[in-house]
């Protein structure tokens, strides 16, 4: 068994003397006598935890304690020290990164705090979704004298490592996990059969309350005015109940403002005058008044990508596209920096740099620059992703483009790279096809590929089936909308 020494010599106590005032009874004689060791399977320590729910909140009421761990077994601890924990917590069981929290004992048992706890746990997972989950927990040790204390083991031992279910406090209001619009779309009334499901990034909404959904409005229903309200499930499920309506009735044509709780049979709504696609877009978390944010705008098609690679000229500037007009993407020929513009002008939304990966809609925001291990990076080309309402974006560079698959030289093992031209949005490649099926992927990877047809290349999509044999010249097309690509005998 690993010996582990524990540094509870008069030479050690000498330390403790000096640093706390302790008065020693002789001065240690000047020798090396044996250290103490103290063996690892001395000290045991088991998890209470088990495979029940930590309930914070009635740990809490009850003004109680959370045990978590026991200590079963200890030796040759010397006489007047006592044993002591810290707790670290963490989302992996690499413990990186890892957040210490206090714990007391009481007799053999590991007690902490609900309010240590809470705080560890939402420090950890980055969430104040009130539902229980999985953590890892373990324990450094200590011999405590006083104010002074000696750690067991050294600095990479640890005890019990555990999980652990935790339940944390619940914040001071409510949010459900599916929202509704109804209205127009409804005829007025709660109709499940009818209303329009918004969402979100798919992330917990306590953590992303943002929920948007794109209603198509006709000329006719922008006559009469369309009206939005939303509803939670809970309202939709029961028929009746409270909906988010706006909280000045006079300004309920406004683009953006405040929703706030209404009872569905006051039949106030938001009022929408003009026809085509809008994205509506609800902040579902109440701010400190308990009120709702919204924004209503025009459903933008694509964004633009200006920059020195195009001389900040939108016209000459790859778009990206979107399935659900709040997520975008790309490729983009990027010379070091650029801007993401909701139109070919500078007229309407820009969308400029507010941090790492963060955009901003600010008219004086600094421009997008890609960078990787906070070095900037040059000429070439990028698959770049906007999230136009949670306000992110990506740039990953693209460092190569290959064909592989069944049809292609290397089959779907080994890819035939392809040459880029000047401006990185032409790829080339001479080669041989020969039945089958192939796809374009990026950096030897499966995260960017592109599939379907030749003449409309789709991320993600479907092989490619060959449609020439023999030697052909492959051309992929990145430059403009739709992407495309021709295979030439």
């Amino acid at each position: 068994m690993k010996k582990i020494s524990l540094m509870l010599t008069l030479a050690l106590s000498l330390g403790f003397v000096s640093c706390d005032d302790y008065d020693l009874p002789n001065p240690p004689a000047q020798t090396n006598p044996q250290e103490p060791t103290f063996e690892a399977g001395s000290l045991n320590v088991s998890s209470l935890a088990g495979s029940m729910v930590i309930d914070l909140t009635t740990v809490n009421d009850a003004n109680e304690l959370v045990a978590l761990a026991e200590v079963t077994a200890v030796e040759n601890l010397p006489e007047g020290y006592e044993l002591s924990f810290v707790g670290q917590m963490a989302a992996n069981d690499a413990f990186s990164p890892a957040v210490e929290f206090e714990t007391s004992m009481d007799e053999t048992k590991v007690l902490a705090n609900p309010d240590d706890l809470d705080a560890a746990f939402h420090e950890v997972l980055n969430t104040i979704d009130p539902s229980a989950k999985t953590v890892n927990i373990r324990y450094k040790a200590y011999a405590v004298r006083g104010t002074s204390s000696v750690r067991l083991g050294g600095a990479d031992v640890y005890y019990c490592p555990m999980t652990a279910s935790i339940k944390p406090f619940a914040p001071d209001f409510t949010v459900e996990e599916e929202y509704y619009i109804i209205g127009t779309c409804t005829n007025g009334s709660i109709d499940a059969s009818k209303a329009i499901k918004m969402t979100n990034s798919g992330a917990s909404p306590y953590d992303d309350p943002v929920f948007s959904v794109v209603v198509d409005i006709t000329s006719d229903e922008a006559a009469g005015g369309y009206n939005w309200a939303v509803v939670p499930r809970s309202t939709l499920s029961a028929g009746k109940g409270t909906v988010l309506a706006p909280s000045d009735p006079e300004l309920a044509s406004d683009f953006e403002g405040y929703l706030v709780n209404r009872d569905a049979s006051e039949g106030i709504f938001g009022v929408i005058n003009a026809s085509n696609k809008h994205l509506i877009t609800v902040n579902v978390r109440p701010d400190s008044d308990d009120l709702y944010s919204y924004s209503v705008q025009l459903a933008i098609p694509n964004l633009w990508t200006p920059g020195p690679a195009n001389g900040w000229n939108q016209g000459a500037s790859q778009l990206l596209y979107t399935n659900d007009y709040k997520n975008y993407e790309g490729y983009v020929h990027i010379d070091g920096e650029f801007k993401f513009t909701s139109a070919p002008d500078w007229d309407h939304t820009n969308f400029g740099f507010a941090s790492a990966g963060k955009l901003s809609t600010d008219p004086g925001a600094g421009n997008l620059k890609v960078t990787q291990n906070d070095e900037a990076l040059g000429n070439g080309l990028y698959w770049c992703t906007a999230d136009i309402v949670g306000l992110t974006y990506t740039a990953t560079a693209i460092n190569t483009i290959g064909i592989i698959g069944d049809g292609t030289p290397g089959g779907w093992d080994n890819e035939t790279v392809m040459t880029p031209s000047a401006d990185f949005l032409t790829w080339t490649v001479k080669t041989t096809l020969k039945e089958g099926t192939f796809k374009f992927r990026a950096n030897n990877g499966w995260d960017i590929n592109l599939g379907g047809s030749l003449d409309d290349l789709t991320p993600g999509a479907d092989n490619i089936p060959v449609p020439e044999t023999g030697e052909v010249t492959i051309t992929l097309n990145l430059s403009s909308l739709p992407y495309t690509a021709t295979v030439v005998k």
